[in-house]
């Protein structure tokens, strides 16, 4: 019996005071708001996949009239299925909330002179 108390008073102890470690943590609603913001993001990604084909042509130099178009067309296809891809995982792990990691569509890095 006596061990039985010295038990239940040690994992209370430990309760008590583990309490105000996990106090800066993010509440529940910022869990939930953090899940939904990345669900909507990952379908968001899907579906603005095939938009990244026209970003490729149009962020192509323009001297390069003819060549513009095939070049485009295959740097948007392959950051069509990136985009595509990391929506699918977005909207598949959306219950392990992180950072977005793709930017915007036909946002382009000015210094590289590719989608960022």
């Amino acid at each position: 019996m006596k061990r039985r108390q010295k038990t239940s008073a040690l994992i209370l102890g430990l309760f008590l005071f583990s309490t105000p470690v996990f106090a800066g943590t993010a509440t529940t609603g910022d869990y939930l708001a953090d899940i939904g913001t990345k669900f909507v993001r990952g379908l968001g990604n899907i579906l603005q996949s095939p938009g990244e084909i026209v970003c490729g042509v149009i962020n192509e130099p323009p001297e390069h009239k003819v060549s513009r178009v095939f070049v485009g067309i295959g740097k948007g296809t392959v950051f069509m299925l990136r985009r595509l891809l990391v929506g699918v995982d977005e909207a598949i792990t959306f219950m392990i909330p992180m950072e977005a990691t793709l930017p915007p569509l036909c946002q382009v890095d000015v210094k590289n002179q590719t989608p960022a």
